[in-house]
């Protein structure tokens, strides 16, 4: 079953329902290709596989967590007719956005087999807490894409209604409400027209203190950020302070970087091929589990409720990492969306 499933958390719950009625939940696979890419299963290998990492991923250490799928394309084709009806919330949070939080957010499992780490999955998406307290624009901004660099806007797209209020851009703030992220900020991000083609997870440590460097008068060291690029270059990087050469003391960030297309010389395979084969194999590990559907969408359906009396979606230019409005959804941390 390819997403997406459903189109709300009851159709969703129906549809699980319909296929119960016939088969079993191991004979299920329902697929999010994104979890068929290398760097999504080397999370896995990079946090349980390193004792020096796996610690860091707790709110004693990190400030906060951004999460980005951004496309460059609009609705190339005859896509539009589908995506009116469904929107950027629907069509990458409720599934790749999310499946991504859960794997940096999840506990260890018992085992590395699918039930155990499916069951803490379902763990992570039964804590998101969406912060219905604060003003709306402070949490979540919706975009739409306007006329621009010799692009149409998307509401002149084929399939699209002229009048359309369907957001081809989202930008969410949200928490997982646990012993090991209590307070720590998740920002969700997905947009079309984007200034760039890239899905990756950032983790952005808390800032070390500085007293000792002040008195140098040099440029304070930087938040350290561990990053997890999925696409389109598929690699892991870590950033830190250094001094460079010279006579005088001084702090410049540097990166640590491990990309596939070096560290390997062999070519990786595509995720659906991944996944079929792992279909063919009876393993369902990078397969979404029904309650974990189910919880998904519960979380979309809760934000596209808080929806209906919110303006309309602000408009962006193409090219650009979407409205300006999303930027104040950092005003309560010490950070900034990443320009990657």
């Amino acid at each position: 079953m390819e997403k997406p499933f459903g189109e709300d958390a009851a159709s969703a719950e129906a549809l699980n329902r319909s296929l119960r009625a016939v088969l079993s939940e191991r004979q299920i696979y329902r697929i999010d290709h994104y979890l068929g890419k290398e760097t999504v299963q080397n999370i896995f290998a990079f946090r349980l596989g390193n004792a020096i990492f796996e610690p860091l991923f707790h709110h004693h250490y990190v400030d906060h967590v951004q999460i980005t799928v951004a496309e460059t394309v609009g609705m190339e084709g005859r896509r539009g007719a589908f995506y009116d009806q469904t929107g950027a919330l629907r069509d990458v949070v409720q599934n790749h956005a999310l499946q991504l939080l859960c794997l940096v957010a999840m506990e260890p499992p018992a085992r590395f087999a699918a039930q155990d780490i499916r069951d803490e999955k379902l763990k992570v998406l039964s804590s998101v807490a969406l912060p219905f307290g604060d003003p709306l624009e402070t949490w979540c901004v919706r975009g739409q894409y306007a006329e621009g660099g010799g692009m149409p806007g998307y509401v002149a797209e084929q399939g699209v209604a002229p009048d359309s209020k369907t957001e081809t851009y989202v930008a969410l703030r949200l928490y997982v409400d646990n012993w090991r992220w209590a307070g720590v900020p998740f920002y969700l991000r997905t947009g079309k027209r984007m200034a760039s083609r890239v899905t990756e997870i950032a983790l952005q440590f808390r800032r070390p203190p500085t007293q000792c460097f002040k008195d140098l008068g040099v440029k304070l060291p930087q938040p350290n950020v561990l990053s997890f690029r999925i696409q389109p270059d598929e690699a892991i990087s870590l950033t830190f302070s250094a001094k460079p050469p010279g006579m005088e003391f001084l702090l410049e960030p540097v990166a640590m970087d491990f990309r596939y297309g070096t560290a390997f010389e062999q070519d990786l395979p595509e995720a659906y091929e991944r996944l079929l084969l792992d279909a063919l194999r009876g393993d369902s590990t990078l397969f979404m589990r029904a309650d974990e559907i189910e919880r998904a969408w519960r979380i979309v359906t809760s934000v596209r409720d808080a929806w209906k009396d919110a303006p309309l979606p602000e408009l962006y230019r193409p090219g650009t990492w979407g409205p300006p409005e999303a930027d104040r959804l950092f005003a309560c941390c010490q950070g900034a969306w990443r320009t990657l």
